[in-house]
């Protein structure tokens, strides 16, 4: 038995033996014909404006384009949306073809992929003639491919790789696509999101506190934080078509287009405003003109983008342009965070996220003491000689200041204060720990009680209804931070 398993491990490495010499040999060979000729010489050359004809073939797929009256047309469907920069891509590559190599007499096309060419291009010229070019294996090594010249097996070129690379495309590569807009999240005044299920809306509101409002498709709203909301509407600067699909408008129902989700996006933009002709008669306007020219106006735009069902595969979804005239596909990585919204991604998690700039005044009540919380512009006088004046903002608690340090050392705790999770349910007991009014005149009066809760929490219960609860160490930490800085003002 050990005899014949020793036996075997020998056939075994004879047989790796073979192998790697046959696949010396073969490369030594192919080497020695390779460099039968190593000149660089351009074996097929024409103008771009003698074609007449490009045909492609490669695999499955294969293209025919005409040339005519200086436009380029897909022969398989002169309605289809070509792309003639994408064609004219194409016939570049033709036009002038070098061969840094060339192989005198190959003894097997099968070496070189040619038995049966990867890709073959057909060019017509203006006189009817054909030049017909084959590509057969990539040599990786040296980026370059194999290729004959009108079936002429005689001779192998090697040529660079990217003729053969750019000949092997897609339908979808060579149609125009219809551009998604470029919108910039911070120009987005309003999106709107339309399915079965109803409309949700997020859109600017100068009566709301943060200044943005989401409605839910319950008809629920609440104020979106404002860094949320640019956090979704970064989401619109990256969309873009991945693939065309079709122009035929009549099959919607068979992408999901006939009932799709509707995103309606306001935005704007600023343009040049539009040069004033107008003439006064005598009067030089050359400098009003020059002014003009240079202004910009805010311009509202608006894009609705229409989208379907997913592919099998649920990499893409199907859409479309309200206004376009073709349908594609679009990744749906890059829609699934503006689809999937709720009234839960705008809420802050912060309890009270207030500037101190922003108000006219903050109301603390605490023990059965009041502090009002307020600052004043002074004009301080300059350390330099020269008798001028800066301006510098004090605080104050009930009418005495109170350094910006002290000040921050507690007011920052409370604007940075988030909450664990909200109940609606939690109910208080007992008086409020602290009661804290936020107040600026014509806007915010928003007013926040913290009360005991249990081991692990406190309740925070806001004038807009909102029940939350605070980890009690943070609310602990922020009291202390409070009563330490009231004990030092009033010392």
């Amino acid at each position: 038995m050990k005899k014949n398993k020793k036996g075997l491990i020998t056939a075994v490495i004879l047989l790796i033996f073979l192998l790697i010499v046959y696949i010396v040999i073969r490369n030594l060979h192919l080497d020695e014909e390779e460099q039968e000729e190593d000149t660089t010489e351009t074996v097929y050359e024409i103008d771009a404006a003698d074609i007449s004809k490009l045909q492609v073939a490669s695999g499955d797929t294969s293209f025919s384009f005409t040339h005519a009256d200086d436009t380029w047309t897909y022969d398989e469907d002169r309605n289809f949306p070509l792309s003639e920069s994408a064609v004219l891509d194409k016939v570049s590559y033709v036009t002038s073809v070098s061969s840094s190599r060339t192989i005198e007499e190959p003894e097997n096309l099968e070496d070189y992929g040619l038995e049966e060419p990867e890709v073959s291009i057909t060019v017509t010229d203006t006189e009817g003639e054909t030049t017909s070019l084959e590509l057969g294996a990539t040599n990786d090594t040296v980026s370059a491919c194999y290729m004959t010249l009108n079936g002429d097996t005689s001779k192998v070129y090697l040529v660079d790789s990217s003729l053969k690379t750019n000949m092997e495309f897609t339908l979808s590569d060579i149609a125009e696509k219809e551009e998604i807009p470029s919108i910039t999240g911070t120009t987005i005044t309003s999106v709107s999101i339309e399915n079965e299920t109803g409309t949700a809306r997020l859109y600017e509101d100068s009566g709301s506190e943060t200044g943005w409002i989401f409605a839910d498709t319950d008809g629920s709203t609440v104020p979106a934080d404002s860094s949320l909301v640019s956090t979704y509407t970064s989401n619109f600067s990256a969309l873009a078509w991945t693939n065309y699909v079709t122009y035929d408008l009549s099959t919607l129902g068979n992408y999901g287009l006939d009932n799709p989700t509707v995103i309606t996006v306001d935005y704007q933009v600023e343009e040049e405003a539009e040069e004033d002709t107008s003439e006064d008669s005598g009067e030089d306007t050359s400098e009003d003109t020059e002014d003009s020219e240079e202004d910009t106006v805010t311009v509202d735009k608006q894009m609705i983008l229409l989208l379907g069902n997913q592919t099998e595969d649920g990499t893409y979804y199907y859409g479309k342009l309200q206004d376009d005239s073709c349908i594609y596909t679009i990744a749906a990585s890059s829609v699934e965070g503006i689809l999937d919204v709720q009234k839960d991604d705008f809420l802050s998690a912060k309890v009270a996220d207030y500037s101190f700039a922003d108000l006219d005044k903050v109301t603390f009540t605490r023990n059965g003491e009041t502090y009002v919380a307020s600052k004043e512009t002074v004009e301080v006088e300059s350390d330099e000689e020269d008798g001028e004046t800066t301006e510098e903002t004090r605080y104050l608690i009930n009418d005495t200041e109170i350094g910006t340090t002290d000040f921050n050392s507690f007011y920052n705790l409370i604007t940075s204060m988030t909450w664990q999770s909200q109940d609606e349910n939690a109910q208080p007991s007992g008086e409020a720990d602290i009661s804290i009014n936020f107040y600026k005149e014509g806007g915010t009066n928003v007013t926040v009680d913290y009360y005991s809760y249990d081991a692990n929490f406190y309740l925070a219960i806001d004038s807009k209804g909102n029940h939350m609860l605070v980890n009690k160490m943070d609310v602990r930490e922020f009291l202390d931070a409070f009563d330490s800085a009231m004990e030092e003002l009033n010392s």
